[in-house]
């Protein structure tokens, strides 16, 4: 544990001190705003581009992809059985079991651990998740916000997504044996790849002090936060575990590092998006609230089960 202070404290340190910019009113909500964009549109197209076009495609990624949309899908619907069950009566709720916080957290956690080069390895597992997003849990969030998505609306939101653009164009260049070491070759491209080699080392950094700066706490219903926090771990441990090590490293037969990626993506908090498609006032309000009040208690225990996944697997 000693040995792993180095690697684990700074990872802390750095959500640390996104809180303390905010609390301390060195930076405010705008800023931080513009801060999260800057991951969002820039920083994380980056590394994820440089990962996908060295990717070195293999055909059992197409069945972990398949394994964590069915995954995805497991908690869409076992969810709010769940949530009936344990009398919560939350209409927002279901939202909050299932999906993952991938890209502002997962990946700067993952690449904060196992260094910026171990990004590809989740990136690949979290590639069914993506698409569970952008085609599944989006357009419900709309619906629910009841807003009518129509198909062309929702392929038009998919395809100007920078993250998703980075993603297929990795892929693209991937599959026709395309590397970033061809594209050091051709003037003009050398100097854009060599700008996204440079923009890849803000991604861990940036991507936690972003997160940091969004903790609050509201006090009220805690018990309700807990009732969903524990179901959501309850359902979605046994599954990590069971997928990670008993279908991806068992029955696929791929190294450990994906397994450990899995496991990963799979005890995040919810998607951090969830409140931004609430509607506007105050009937909402209180919903919000206790929405927030889930993503920050549940990322504070992701943070943890995290630590104990690093101290268990020190390298990958």
């Amino acid at each position: 544990m000693l040995a792993l202070l180095p690697r684990i404290l700074p990872i802390f340190l750095l959500l640390g001190l996104g809180w303390g910019l905010r609390v301390g009113g060195l930076v405010d909500r705008r800023t931080g705003d513009a801060l999260k964009l800057l991951v969002v549109r820039i920083v994380l197209p980056a590394v994820l581009f440089l990962s996908f076009v060295d990717l070195d495609l293999r055909r059992e990624y197409l069945a972990v992809v398949a394994l964590v949309f069915a995954i995805c899908l497991v908690g869409l619907f076992a969810g709010p059985v769940l949530l009936r069950l344990a009398g919560v009566e939350r209409p927002w709720a279901r939202f909050l079991m299932t999906g993952y916080e991938y890209g502002m957290l997962g990946i700067g956690l993952f690449a904060g651990a196992w260094g910026i080069g171990a990004i590809a390895t989740i990136a690949v597992v979290a590639l069914g998740h993506e698409l569970f997003i952008w085609f599944v849990f989006f357009t419900l969030l709309l619906a629910r916000r009841e807003a009518r998505p129509t198909v062309s609306a929702m392929l038009r939101r998919f395809v100007a997504n920078p993250v998703i653009v980075a993603i297929v164009a990795g892929l693209a260049l991937d599959l026709l044996g395309i590397h970033a070491a061809d594209l050091d070759r051709v003037p003009g491209l050398d100097s854009i790849v060599a700008t996204l080699r440079l923009l890849a080392p803000l991604t861990v950094p940036l991507i936690l002090i972003v997160v940091g700066h969004g903790f609050h706490w509201e006090s009220g219903a805690f018990g309700e936060v807990a009732k969903v926090v524990g179901l959501r771990l309850a359902l979605q441990l046994p599954l990590a575990a069971l997928a990670a090590w008993g279908v991806v490293g068992g029955l696929l037969g791929l190294e450990p590092r994906f397994s450990v990626a899995l496991f990963t993506l799979m005890i995040l908090p919810p998607p951090f998006i969830v409140p931004l498609f609430m509607p506007e006032g105050e009937t909402v309000e209180d919903e919000r609230r206790f929405v927030h009040r889930v993503l920050t208690v549940h990322t504070l225990v992701s943070l943890a089960i995290f630590a104990v996944l690093m101290a268990a697997v020190p390298t990958l």
